[in-house]
C-alpha cells in the first residue's frame, strides 16, 4: 500500500514539474513569446525550405522580392518544428543557434545581432554551423573536423554540414532508411562523388552496431547464468564493461564518417562481448542416463533378496 501511494505522490509531483516548472523556465525567452503566436508549419513551407538549403549550399541567395512572403511564412514556421526537436525538450531556445536579445520584447532589440543564414558571418551560415553546433556537442564536432565532409566545407565547396542529416530546428536523427537515402544525395553515379557504395557501406556499419549491441545482450545473459552457478566473473565483466564502453561511443564516433575505422572500433567491441561470454562460460554437467540410479538399485535389491533366499535353502 506504502508503494502505491509513492507512486502516486511522484506522478502528482512530475505533473506538476510539467505543467508549472517547465513553462517557467521558458517563461522569459521572448523569441519563444513571438514565435510561438505565429502560422503553423506545413508541408509546403517545408518544400520551399529544402529548395532554400540547396540554394545556400550553392551559396546562391534568396531574393527578397521574389520570395519575401513565403520566407516570412517559414520563418513562423520555425516554433512549431522546435517544439518537436530535443533541443525543446532540454529548453535549448532561438538565441543559442541565432544570437539575439530574448530578455527584450522590442523585435529590434530581441534580433540585435542576429543574421540571416545566406550571411557568410551568421553563426548559422551552413560553413559555420558546425561550430554553432559544437558549443554544445563539443565530441561531436571533434569528430567531424576530421572528416573529409568538414574539410570539403571549409574549403568553400558544397557538402554537408550538421543540418543537412539533421534538419535545421527539428534536429531529428536519421533512421537507418534515411541514411541510406541522405548519403545516395551525393554519393551516386550522377554526382561522381566517391566512393559510391558509401550509401551501402553506412547500412553496413550500422547494422554492425546492431550486432554488437546483441552479442553484448548475450554477454550479459552469459555472465548472469554464471553468477547463479557460484563462478567468478570479474573477468568477464571487464570485456562486457569494455565493450559497453565502445557501443555507447558510436555515435559520437559516427559523426568522423570513417566507415573502416567505425567498423575496426565495432569489431573491437564485438571481440570483447564474445570474451566476456567465453569467460562466463560454465561447463555443463554430464547427464546421466535416464533411470540408471533406479536401475541399478533395483539391482542391487534382486541380488540381496537372491542371497537372502539362498541363505535359507
Amino acid at each position: 500500500m506504502k508503494y502505491k501511494k509513492r507512486i502516486i505522490l511522484f506522478s502528482l509531483l512530475f505533473v506538476i514539474f510539467i505543467i508549472f516548472i517547465v513553462p517557467g523556465a521558458l517563461a522569459d525567452s521572448s523569441c519563444l513569446d513571438c514565435h510561438e503566436k505565429l502560422s503553423a508549419f506545413n508541408e509546403t513551407e517545408k518544400l520551399f525550405n529544402e529548395i532554400r538549403v540547396k540554394h545556400l549550399a550553392r551559396d546562391v541567395s534568396c531574393s527578397l522580392d521574389c520570395h519575401a512572403a513565403t520566407l516570412d511564412k517559414f520563418a513562423k514556421s520555425n516554433y512549431e518544428q522546435w517544439t518537436r526537436s530535443k533541443h525543446a525538450q532540454f529548453n535549448v531556445s532561438c538565441e543559442s543557434c541565432h544570437g539575439g536579445n530574448p530578455g527584450s520584447d522590442i523585435k529590434d532589440e530581441a534580433h540585435t545581432g542576429v543574421r540571416r543564414s545566406s550571411d557568410p558571418d551568421s553563426t548559422v551560415f551552413y560553413r559555420n554551423v558546425p561550430e554553432t553546433c559544437g558549443e554544445c556537442h563539443v565530441d561531436e564536432l571533434n569528430q567531424f573536423r576530421d572528416s573529409k565532409h568538414y574539410q570539403r566545407l571549409k574549403a568553400l565547396k558544397q557538402a554537408p554540414t550538421c543540418d543537412t542529416c539533421h534538419a535545421p530546428h527539428e534536429f531529428k536523427v536519421l533512421n537507418m532508411s534515411e541514411i541510406h537515402g541522405m548519403c545516395s544525395n551525393c554519393h551516386n553515379p550522377d554526382m561522381r562523388i566517391a566512393p559510391l557504395d558509401v550509401p551501402d557501406m553506412a547500412i553496413a556499419s550500422l547494422e554492425d552496431a546492431e550486432r554488437l549491441n546483441d552479442e553484448i545482450k548475450k554477454a550479459m545473459d552469459a555472465i548472469k547464468f554464471a553468477k547463479q552457478q557460484g563462478e567468478d566473473v570479474s573477468e568477464a565483466q571487464k570485456d562486457l564493461e569494455n565493450a559497453e564502453s565502445i557501443r555507447d561511443q558510436l555515435p559520437v564516433l559516427w559523426h568522423s564518417f570513417d566507415l573502416a575505422q567505425f567498423e575496426s572500433v565495432i569489431d573491437s567491441g564485438i571481440e570483447a562481448a564474445r570474451r566476456a561470454q567465453m569467460d562466463s562460460d560454465t561447463p555443463a554437467a554430464t547427464p546421466s542416463t535416464p533411470g540408471a540410479g533406479a536401475m541399478l538399485s533395483l539391482a542391487g535389491i534382486i541380488a540381496i533378496y537372491l542371497l537372502l533366499r539362498r541363505g535359507k535353502g
